[in-house]
Order: C-alpha cells, then structure tokens, then sequence
C-alpha cells in the first residue's frame, strides 16, 4: 500500500502528542496528491484545533484525541478487533446494503457509533492503543483517561438543558447527574433518553463523546444491564415503534471539542442568518460559511440570537463556531474595544475551551483600545 508509510508516520506524530507534525506531515501529503479527500476532515479539524488552541486546551481534550487515536490505529494486531466491531454494528444496523461495499465500510468505521463504542472499549482497542502506542508523556496530559477506559455504558433521560450543562436523570440509580454541555443533545429532547459513557473529568463529567438517542425502553434496558447494551440496542433498531423517532447510529462526526452534528450546526447557522437577515440561505449550495459563521456569532454577541427561534438549543453551535481559527479571524475583523464586555458576557455562557477563545479575544480588544 503506497500510502501506508505516510499514514504510519502522522500516526506516530500524533502518538507521541505532536499534533504540530502531523500537520506538518499532512500537509506536505497533501501537496503531491491529486485526491484531497484522502485525509478526513475530522482529523483535519482536530489536528487544527490541537496546534490553534495548544495551552488553551483543557485535559480532557487530550482524552478525547487519545480515543480519535485508538480508534484510527492501523496497528495490524487491531484487524480483528476492527472485523468484530464491524460486524456487531451491521447487525445492529440492520443495513440491507452488500457489506463488501467499501464506501459502506468506510462510513461505518469512521462514523458509526456502535463501531466505535464497541472497538475501543468491548473489544479493548482504548486499552491497546494506551499500553502499547500512546507516549507516557501523552497519557499523563490526559484526563483520567484511565478511568475512561473502564467506564460502563448507562442509560439516562435528559431533565434539562443549560448552556453550559446538561441534566440527566440516570435510570440505573435515579440520581440527578450533569455533564458538560458541548451538544450532546442536540439530537435529544427534553425528557427523551440516551445511552453513553459517563466519564469523569476535572471539576465534573461528560460523556466520552456525544450519547445516542434511544428509546425509553431500550434506555432502561441498558441501565439494568449495562454489558448487554449492544442486544437492547439492536432490538431497538429493529422493532422500534413506527411512531417513535428511529435510532440511527451513523452519521457521526466525533469531534474532538464538540458533540454537535457539522449538519445541524450548519442548519442552526443558516436558520439565525437568515432570521436576522430576512436573506434566504440554501444550505446545498452556500460556499462562504467563513461569513456565515462570524455573523452567527456576531447574532450571540449582539443578543439578537436570543429574538430567533429555533428547535434547539443554539449555544453548543455557537460554542462550536468559536473553535475555528478562520472564523476567529473573519470575526476579529468587525470587532472592536465596545465588543469587550459583550465577549466576556458570551465567555460565562460557553464551556471550556470555547470560553477561553472568548475572553483571550476581549483581553486583545482591551489591549488595542
């Protein structure tokens, strides 16, 4: 395979915690290949991000890229790890589609999430990945990743929805549980139900990435029986109530700083954009989100968001759209000292690190003024 020496080198960049080389390595790829879709947006992003944000980062940032590792690991005592996952998330999946396919093959190891949930953690490709790749110096800038590792799957109902937290009740315990808000339900309504892995993170939780939604019973199937999860789930899928919204486990991105959809993120943009505007925006055929993007952030400074209606919550998208440095800098260049307070305002509103992007902007507004 003529790629593979490439790949293994931005692997092992990327193993050693050195996001700024495997930039580095990809870019130079990127040069002599005619194909520019080789190399996967997500990683793309969350090599960016990891360089951009570097110091403002926080730990758990650093879990997740460890989990986004062992998930792309083509270490060859992985392939039949990998051949288990995949075959549990067809059947879960219940795909008509010929499995020799190799656009379905890829779609579901990058974006599914039964493949993912059952690779790094039933079949062991987390534990692998941490005891034999990933640099210690690596792993000791986690986050309890650890104990990531050994999290169960649990099932809960979502009570309420903050900007920066989420309200779970856990339906193995009947407690009150939060965790970190970074668009996990955005696919989720209030009083629905979801399955994930709650992890422990300094100063509180999240999940590990964004949960699924599930019905009510499948739900509360996984929470009496956590290690059965994939046989409630795929029962789920396959005798849901038509009346019910379906479970879908594709379509995930993964991100590494936020669990919002690219495609709902782009909807809710387009959505306030065009409110605000009175400018009708076709999302099949928009270019410039560049734009798009600083003038929806632009909608949460100036508290015109808050005069939209939406479906959702917008305050994860707008958290997302903060963690690009394009967007940043297109935003910076309508920005001025007024806009100070009205940043710092946004910042107590959002999460790490998209807070963080907020007040190190008004601190450089401050600055000039």
């Amino acid at each position: 395979m003529a790629d593979l020496p490439i790949l293994l080198a931005t692997d092992a960049a990327e193993a050693r915690g050195d996001a700024a080389e495997a930039v580095r390595l990809i870019e130079r790829d990127m040069q002599r290949r005619d194909d520019q879709s080789f190399w996967r947006p997500e990683r793309l992003r969350r090599l960016a991000q990891l360089v951009w944000l570097g110091d403002m980062l926080p730990r758990w940032a650093t879990s997740r890229w460890l989990l986004a590792q062992a998930a792309q690991s083509l270490d060859p005592s992985g392939r039949d790890r990998i051949a288990k996952a995949f075959d549990v998330a067809m059947a879960i999946r219940a795909d008509t589609t010929a499995v020799a396919d190799a656009d379905l093959r890829v779609r579901v190891m990058d974006h599914d999430w039964v493949f993912r949930q059952v690779l790094l953690y039933e079949r062991g490709g987390l534990h692998h990945f941490l005891n034999q790749s990933a640099t210690a110096d690596l792993i000791a800038g986690a986050d309890r990743i650890r104990n990531w590792m050994t999290a169960p799957m649990g099932g809960y109902r979502l009570e309420a929805e903050s900007s920066a937290l989420l309200t779970w009740t856990n339906l193995a315990t009947g407690d009150e549980v939060r965790s970190m808000n970074l668009g996990g339900a955005s696919l989720i309504g209030v009083g629905e139900c979801a399955i994930g892995r709650l992890v422990p993170i300094e100063g509180g939780a999240m999940f590990e990435s964004a949960p699924l939604y599930v019905t009510a019973e499948v739900a509360r199937r996984v929470s009496s029986d956590p290690p059965a999860w994939t046989e409630a789930v795929c029962d789920g899928c396959h005798t849901s109530d038509p009346e019910e919204l379906r479970i879908f486990t594709g379509g995930n991105d993964f991100g590494l700083l936020t669990d919002v959809p690219s495609a709902v993120r782009q909807t809710i943009t387009a959505d306030v954009v065009e409110q605000i505007t009175g400018r009708p925006i076709r999302l099949e055929t928009t270019a410039d989100w560049v734009t798009l993007d600083a003038a929806f952030v632009r909608a949460a400074l100036d508290g015109s968001l808050s005069r939209v209606e939406l479906p959702i919550s917008p305050w994860p998208s707008v958290a997302a759209t903060l963690l690009s440095p394009r967007v940043v800098l297109e935003l910076g260049q309508s920005l001025g000292a007024s806009d100070s307070a009205s940043l710092t305002r946004l910042a107590d509103l959002l999460p790490a690190p998209a807070s963080g992007v907020c007040r190190g902007l008004a601190a450089k507004l401050s600055a000039a003024a």
